[in-house]
């Protein structure tokens, strides 16, 4: 099991209509402390990725990121007035 470590990890897919890419950076500390962001409507992964992450690393500073996009999707209009 891994006690600490200092890194940085990125990976990009796309699957059924979507891109989605993971961004995870850990730094040492004494504590453990799992600061997570996902997509509006996903929150119900946040339980089950700090329970995965807990099991792999007992310290540091853990930042996990979850990027989704529909493909094909329109950029917004913005007015500049």
């Amino acid at each position: 099991m891994t006690k600490s470590m200092t890194g940085f990890a990125s990976a990009t897919g796309a699957g059924h209509g979507y891109t989605w890419g993971w961004e995870i950076r850990a730094v040492n500390a004494r504590g453990m402390d799992a600061r997570l962001r996902l997509p509006d409507g996903l929150d119900g992964l946040e339980n089950e990725l700090r329970t995965a992450i807990k099991k792999t690393v007992t310290r540091g500073n853990i930042n996990l990121t979850l990027r989704l996009a529909k493909e094909g999707a329109e950029q917004p209009v913005t007015v500049d007035p």
